[in-house]
């Protein structure tokens, strides 16, 4: 499984919110300069977020974005979710959430299936684990 640039910038983008949690909103002319992000680019992660409830826009002068909750407070599941969708380590053994998922027809009798059920657990388990604040710039 690998996270795509979506995630990766997604996050570098929620941390230098973190870092100004509590304080004015972030402008995304900031964050993108300070994390070289492509503002168009930004903007589709911001939307991204903003539609699962992890920020929110604030209009007019000095406005910006912040953190819906204090980062301590969202977890780096709901980060993947909200920029990768859920985390599934094979479409063949489908997914909790997606009952439209077709499974593969040796489903039922493959030997690799529950190897792949347990990885995916851990890592869903993993990543609900971790939470923004965890995220430290070195």
């Amino acid at each position: 499984m690998r996270f795509t640039s979506m995630f990766r910038y997604g996050l570098r983008a929620l941390a230098v919110l973190a870092e100004n949690y509590g304080k004015a909103p972030v402008s995304a002319k900031q964050i993108s300069e300070q994390e070289d992000i492509s503002p168009s680019f930004l903007e589709q992660l911001m939307a991204q977020l903003r539609r699962k409830g992890i920020i929110k826009g604030v209009r007019g002068p000095g406005g910006g974005f912040r953190l819906m909750r204090p980062p301590s407070r969202i977890r780096i599941s709901e980060i993947v979710e909200a920029l990768e969708g859920p985390v599934l380590v094979s479409k063949c053994i489908g997914s909790n959430d997606d009952l439209s998922v077709e499974l593969c027809e040796r489903y039922e009798d493959c030997p690799v299936v529950p190897l792949l059920k347990n990885l995916e657990r851990d890592l869903t388990m993993v990543l609900k684990s971790y939470k923004l604040s965890d995220m430290r710039r070195s």
